[in-house]
């Protein structure tokens, strides 16, 4: 009998799924137990990635990006990234390595295996000196670093700040403020037209949420 492949995003999902719960977890130190599963109290990189994903059905459509690198190389980008890591970032170097042991029992097209491993290899950082090719690459770039701009980052970033340290408004504030000043190279860094349009959009809305919050406290 030949077996049925498993549908590759579905695939990749539940790989990054099983991947960041246990290490948010483990971060945490605690959970809540939710029908017989141990869930973390946030599991900050699921959300991240998920809004990485999103961003690249957007971005790709708007682009006309090859949708199938762009959202597997946005579902696994940070597939082996730990919280709270120190020292060398290899996590990007990790994912890459990772994508053939998720993607073999799958539909994922073989012949752009390279092309998602180069574009998840590239993502790292937040400002670039030059535009990243190819295409796929450069959106990957653009929709990880759209993600850390808006509504949406300013509950990642609250969610996820308790596990660090302590917060209180105040401090949440300061740490608003000064990431507003990493922010404004993120938005120049942009690749693609729709992104440097939507994030200057986002860059305007953390802007007046912090200019608002520091005017209510």
């Amino acid at each position: 009998m030949i077996s049925t492949p498993l549908q590759w995003q579905s695939a990749c999902e539940h790989a990054l799924r099983d991947f960041t719960r246990q290490d948010a977890l483990r971060f945490w130190g605690w959970g809540h137990d939710i029908d017989g599963l141990r869930v973390p109290a946030f599991d900050y990189r699921f959300e991240h990635t998920l809004a990485v994903v999103k961003l690249g059905r957007w971005l790709a459509s708007q682009v006309n990006a090859d949708e199938d690198i762009l959202i597997c190389a946005a579902w696994l980008h940070d597939c082996r990234k730990r919280l709270g890591s120190k020292g060398f970032d290899n996590h990007a170097n990790d994912a890459a390595d990772a994508l053939d042991g998720i993607l073999d029992s799958t539909d994922f097209p073989r012949h752009k295996i390279s092309a998602t491993r180069h574009a998840i290899l590239n993502h790292v950082g937040l400002t670039l000196s030059e535009p990243l090719e190819p295409l796929e690459t450069a959106c990957l770039w653009d929709v990880d670093k759209l993600s850390k701009l808006g509504a949406a980052s300013l509950i990642h970033f609250i969610g996820i700040t308790p596990a660090f340290q302590p917060a209180s408004t105040w401090e949440i504030l300061k740490k608003g403020e000064k990431w507003l000043e990493l922010a404004r190279g993120i938005m120049d860094s942009m690749n693609t037209a729709p992104a440097k349009s939507e994030a200057a959009k986002r860059f305007e809305f953390l802007r007046n949420y912090y200019k608002q919050l520091r005017a209510e406290i």
